[in-house]
């Protein structure tokens, strides 16, 4: 898979979906080396015959309430 987000970006986590997208969940530090601003990456890959992927670097508070509203709409799904 490429990297597409910036400044090599550590991938922690990897999967596919259904509709054949990748998305990885990583780190990135960014800034001086002394004071680096560390973020979590999140790279949604293009779907296949598409050229749509996007990334973003999210704070420590924006990726908990990501995952907040991630899990909250599994939860909601599987209830049905």
């Amino acid at each position: 898979m490429r990297a597409s987000t910036p400044g090599g970006a550590r991938g922690g986590h990897h999967f596919q979906t259904t509709c054949g997208r990748d998305v990885t969940v990583g780190l990135i530090a960014v800034g001086d080396t002394h004071r680096p601003a560390r973020r979590v990456t999140v790279d949604i890959g293009e779907c296949p015959g598409c050229h749509d992927g996007t990334w973003a670097a999210l704070t420590t508070a924006e990726a908990r309430e990501l995952a907040a509203s991630l899990l909250a709409q599994a939860n909601a799904t599987e209830r049905g």
